[in-house]
């Protein structure tokens, strides 16, 4: 399988950036398939965001071939993240 350095590289520039993010990078081979998620998340607008996100992902998975892009504006909450809040 390939190596994830390029995706390492794009981590760091996110978190340069300051961006919030989850990305999820698949690598299929012949006999074992591998998945490693990279995520930093610190508000709560941010967490909502990404589940709307992924959640209109999979809405709209076959509608197209190739790869796609969802953009999403919701209204800012302006709350910090907590663990374990409601």
């Amino acid at each position: 399988m390939a190596t994830n350095d390029f995706v390492h590289d794009l981590v760091d520039k996110l978190v340069e950036e300051k961006i919030e993010y989850i990305l999820i990078a698949i690598q299929k081979g012949k006999t074992e398939h591998k998945a490693n998620a990279y995520f930093h998340i610190e508000t709560v607008d941010g967490a909502d965001m990404i589940l709307s996100t992924v959640d209109q992902v999979y809405k709209n998975l076959g509608d197209e071939d190739g790869p796609s892009e969802i953009e999403l504006d919701l209204p800012p909450e302006d709350d910090e993240f907590k663990e374990g809040s409601d």
